[in-house]
C-alpha cells in the first residue's frame, strides 16, 4: 500500500513509555521509516534518555524526556499535551503501568495502548498462570478504574526470540524440548512486525476502542519450527517431547514449593504452546493484521536463519 492509501491516524502525538528496551528499538526504527506522520515523545530513565538523545539527534519527529516512573508528578508533566500513550515496558517494568495509567488520566491523554504484545490472557485457560499477573492487573485497572479509551495489541509469541532457552531450545546441543505433541498451532510475530502492525493500528484506532487488535505474522506448530530449523541448519535436532500432563506437574510442583522462578516461567510458556492458547485468533476471532495491507510480514525463513546465526 502506498503512503497515499494509508488511513490517516486520528491522533499523531504519541508518547512512548519504556523507550530503551529491545522492542522499543524496533518501534523507533518503524517511526523513523514513516517520517513526520507521527510526533513521538520517548520517555526513559535519565541514563537511557541521554543515550536516546544522542542516537536521535537531528530527527525532528522525536523528543526524549527523562522520567522517574515512580514520580507521578513527573509522569503527568511528561504526558501532558500528548494524545496516545504507547507502553513498551518490558516484563520487569510492568509494575509501573498502573502509575502510567493514573498519570495519563490526570494529563488527559486521549488513548492508552498498554504493554501486552503477547497471547490473549483473557482466555480463561491462562488466568492462573503467574507469568501474566502484572498484565492482568493492568487490564483490571484499565477496564474498571479508567475512563480513557484503550486498545490491546495481541501478537502471540515473539518469533525472533522464540528459538531461545526460555522456550526450551538449546542451540549449543542442537536440542529442543517440544511442548505436547508439537502439533498445536500458535501465533508468532517478530518484533519488527509488531512495531509495523502497531503503527498500522494507530492509523485505525477508532476501530479498536476498548478492544483488541489481533496480529500474527505466522500461525505455526512447534513441529513446523523444528522442520524449518532442521532444513536451514542441515542437522537433525535432538528432541524430547514433554506432555501437557508433565508440564502441568512441573508447574504444580513449583507452586507447592512457593518457588516462582525461571523454570516455572518456561513451563507456563510451554503449556500455552502445548495447548495452542498462544494463538490470538481463538474463540471465533479473525486476525486484524490481514487487513493492514501496508505491512509486509518478515519472511519466516529469515527469522529462523537469523536465530541460528545468533
Amino acid at each position: 500500500m502506498s503512503s497515499a492509501n494509508k488511513p490517516t491516524a486520528p491522533y499523531n502525538k504519541i508518547v512512548v513509555v519504556g523507550s530503551s528496551g529491545s522492542l522499543a528499538s524496533h518501534f523507533i526504527d518503524a517511526f523513523k521509516q514513516v517520517g513526520n506522520e507521527f510526533q513521538v515523545t520517548l520517555l526513559a530513565s535519565a541514563g537511557n534518555a541521554d543515550k536516546l538523545k544522542q542516537q536521535l539527534a537531528g530527527l525532528s519527529q522525536f523528543n526524549v524526556i527523562p522520567v522517574d516512573y515512580n514520580n507521578e508528578a513527573e509522569l503527568v508533566d511528561a504526558l501532558r499535551g500528548q494524545e496516545v500513550v504507547l507502553s513498551l515496558l518490558a516484563a520487569g517494568g510492568l509494575v509501573y503501568q498502573p502509575n502510567v495509567i493514573r498519570a495519563a488520566q490526570k494529563a488527559q491523554v486521549k488513548w492508552i495502548i498498554p504493554s501486552e504484545y503477547g497471547t490473549d490472557f483473557s482466555n480463561k485457560a491462562l488466568q492462573d498462570l503467574l507469568v501474566f499477573t502484572d498484565k492482568i492487573k493492568t487490564r483490571q485497572i484499565l477496564e474498571t478504574e479508567n475512563d480513557i479509551p484503550y486498545t490491546y495489541i495481541l501478537t502471540g509469541a515473539f518469533a525472533d526470540i522464540f528459538i531461545n532457552p526460555v522456550f526450551k531450545w538449546d542451540l549449543e546441543t542442537h536440542s529442543y524440548v517440544v511442548p505436547g505433541d508439537g502439533n498445536s498451532k500458535n501465533s508468532f510475530t517478530p518484533s519488527r512486525d509488531i512495531a509495523a502492525y502497531t503503527l498500522a493500528a494507530l492509523r485505525r484506532l477508532d476501530q479498536y476502542r476498548n478492544a483488541s487488535v489481533r496480529i500474527a505474522s505466522y500461525t505455526l506448530t512447534p513441529n513446523e519450527w523444528i522442520s524449518e530449523v532442521e532444513r536451514i541448519s542441515g542437522k537433525k535436532l535432538n528432541l524430547q517431547y514433554e506432555s501437557v500432563d508433565e508440564i502441568r506437574k512441573h508447574i504444580k510442583e513449583n507452586t507447592v514449593e512457593g518457588n516462582y522462578n525461571f523454570e516455572k516461567i518456561k513451563d507456563e510458556l510451554a503449556l500455552t504452546l502445548a495447548e495452542g492458547t498462544s494463538r490470538v485468533d481463538l474463540g471465533g476471532y479473525e486476525l486484524d493484521s490481514i487487513n493492514f495491507h501496508e505491512v509486509v510480514p518478515t519472511p519466516f525463513e529469515q527469522i529462523v536463519s537469523q536465530a541460528l546465526k545468533n
